[in-house]
């Protein structure tokens, strides 16, 4: 495929996506109703770890990791981003600004300008904390964790082997966390050790699940349409490939096959 047609298909990919949202909002306030969505772990604990927090004056740990603006990872910086704005919002009434930590130096601006949107005016610069990267950061994060004493822990963003020390951290403390990285590693030990972990493009359908806004929602639902179909594209790739591998496969044979795992996929989905 030559670098016009990856372009092509490119646009077109993104005009659809753009058309999709604005039809989902358009609907989506007409109906005036909670949009049912797919459910994500650990979403329905925020709004307890915020009223922890705002009973005991306890502030939230909300963490970018190495997420940067500017280099491959910027999508899941404004992931995060976005994820915080929301998270923040909701923990208005609070008087302890949450705190906003990351290792990558062109976070810092992101992270006051989510805490600028999100929080009411006053002076929050020092709860945005820069600390040097990898291991370094994992151990000044949780130096803080142990005088600050947050109500809970909101990982969201880039990290690697150093998340260990974190969530190791945080538990010893009785601290909750939820934890999603970009990196493998990362995601391994937020698997393993965090209270609750999002997985892969969860992050990014994450600041719907915490926000009120109907228009969240719609991109949310958009992201689970091009999810269903990647999917169902990919099952269908599968089987054709499979049906070459055995000439004898009749093509009803390989339809009926194809139709029955579509609707499991659908009826596992729906129980989620």
């Amino acid at each position: 495929m030559d670098e016009t047609t990856v372009q092509v298909y490119s646009v077109l990919f993104v005009a659809i996506t753009v058309v999709l949202v604005y039809t989902a909002r358009f609907f989506g306030r007409r109906r005036a109703r909670r949009r049912m969505q797919r459910q994500l772990a650990g979403m329905d604990q925020i709004p307890q770890w915020i009223t922890q927090g705002i009973e005991s004056n306890l502030p939230l740990h909300l963490s970018f990791g190495a997420a940067g603006v500017g280099g491959d990872h910027t999508p899941a910086a404004l992931a995060g981003a976005e994820f915080f704005h929301h998270v923040i919002a909701r923990a208005n009434a609070s008087d302890m600004s949450p705190t906003v930590t990351m290792s990558a130096p062109a976070t810092v601006p992101l992270g006051h300008d989510v805490l600028r949107r999100a929080w009411r005016p006053g002076n929050t610069l020092s709860s945005v904390q820069w600390y040097p990267p990898d291991l370094a950061y994992a151990g000044a994060v949780a130096a803080s964790a142990a005088v600050e004493e947050p109500a809970a822990h909101i990982l969201a963003g880039r990290f690697g082997a150093e998340l260990a020390l974190m969530l190791d951290s945080a538990d010893q403390r009785g601290q909750p966390s939820l934890a999603v990285s970009e990196r493998l590693d990362g995601q391994a030990v937020a698997f393993a050790m965090a209270d609750h972990v999002l997985i892969g493009e969860e992050l990014f359908a994450a600041p719907s699940a915490v926000s009120e806004d109907e228009g969240g929602r719609a991109d949310a639902a958009i992201l689970d349409v091009w999810r269903g179909l990647i999917i169902l594209g990919a099952t269908v790739l599968l089987m054709l490939e499979f049906s070459k591998q055995l000439p004898l496969l009749s093509w009803p044979l390989v339809a009926v096959i194809a139709a029955v795992l579509i609707v499991l996929g659908a009826i596992t989905y729906r129980r989620r």
